[in-house]
């Protein structure tokens, strides 16, 4: 096995770790902005994180940066100093998480007390569902999970390689 094999099933739950976070925090405000409305009268929108393809991760470019070249004392025991080694490129997308708004999560109430009703006395407010929001935590918080056990896998996979 090669070294940026081992390294790139880190990189992957990393960066799903960091997507989760974010999904985590996302669903904070949502909780937290429930019933808020802002200082010019519209409610607060619902926000939702989306997955998408973020940059280049290579465990390999990091290892060239740290390329220390070794001397021979015999030919063909190892490549002599002035040649680099071949290493291919194991590259890994970063999965990056972008809050997108929901500017359908908005309800209108009737509460002509309320100083942010209009002309017909009707408020709008944000449309989060709790139940909706706490399953959504409940996802992230098992993805999350599913993340970490699969770093210490692949943190135990090395660890025994290595000491072999």
């Amino acid at each position: 096995m090669k070294i940026g094999d081992m390294f790139s099933a880190i990189d992957v739950s990393a960066s799903g770790l960091a997507l989760q976070r974010r999904k985590m925090d996302a669903i904070a405000s949502n909780l937290a902005n429930i019933d808020s409305v802002g200082p010019d009268g519209k409610p607060y929108q619902r926000e939702e994180v989306q997955a998408m393809p973020g940059k280049p991760i290579s465990f390999n470019q990091e290892l060239n940066n740290q390329f220390i070249p070794l001397e021979t004392s015999a030919p063909g025991q190892m490549q002599p100093a002035n040649q680099q080694l071949a290493i291919p490129d194991f590259t890994v997308r970063e999965v990056a998480g972008r809050p997108v708004q929901d500017p359908t999560a908005v309800k209108t109430v009737y509460d002509p007390t309320n100083p942010n009703a209009d002309a017909n006395g009707y408020v709008t407010e944000p449309k989060i569902n709790v139940v909706t929001e706490m399953v959504d935590m409940i996802t992230t918080t098992r993805s999350f999970q599913a993340n970490v056990t699969a770093i210490q896998a692949s943190k135990n996979i090395i660890k025994d390689s290595i000491d072999i």
